[in-house]
């Protein structure tokens, strides 16, 4: 589904632009992305994995709230932003990982696939850099 449809539809929908409805999103991400590494501490890397992602979506959607636009999508927040970033190298390849965590997350969330250690030490760290990538974004 691409953006145009992604508004017809109803999955992405123009909002006002709340500062405290952005930096809410990035509190949120930071939280779950605590809990990812709480969990990937005691070895449950499959929740881990589920949080990292949890906390890369809060920070997609921060910066959708900072372009006015909410999302109801998953998929459509990634062809917002891959709309949105095409031109920005950094953010384009944030939005590719998040796009391939997604599927990811589907099939662990209700497929029960497993996640490896590896895989999920490696959506941390990608997640803390989203984080801070969008945190810098939303600050200019």
């Amino acid at each position: 589904m691409n953006v145009k449809q992604c508004f017809e539809s109803g999955m992405l929908k123009r909002i006002p632009i709340e500062r405290e409805r952005v930096r809410s999103a990035m509190d949120l991400g930071r939280h779950y992305l605590e809990r990812a590494r709480g969990n990937f501490d005691i070895d449950y890397f499959d929740v881990a994995f589920l949080m990292a992602y949890n906390a890369m979506l809060q920070a997609a959607k921060a910066a959708m709230f900072q372009a006015g636009v909410k999302e109801r999508s998953h998929q459509c927040t990634v062809a917002f932003l891959q709309k949105q970033l095409e031109n920005d190298q950094d953010g384009k390849q944030f939005v590719d990982l998040l796009d391939t965590y997604r599927i990811q997350r589907h099939q662990t969330q209700y497929d029960g696939a497993s996640v490896s250690k590896d895989d999920a030490e490696m959506i941390i760290a990608d997640a803390q850099h989203f984080l801070d990538y969008v945190e810098t974004r939303i600050e200019k």
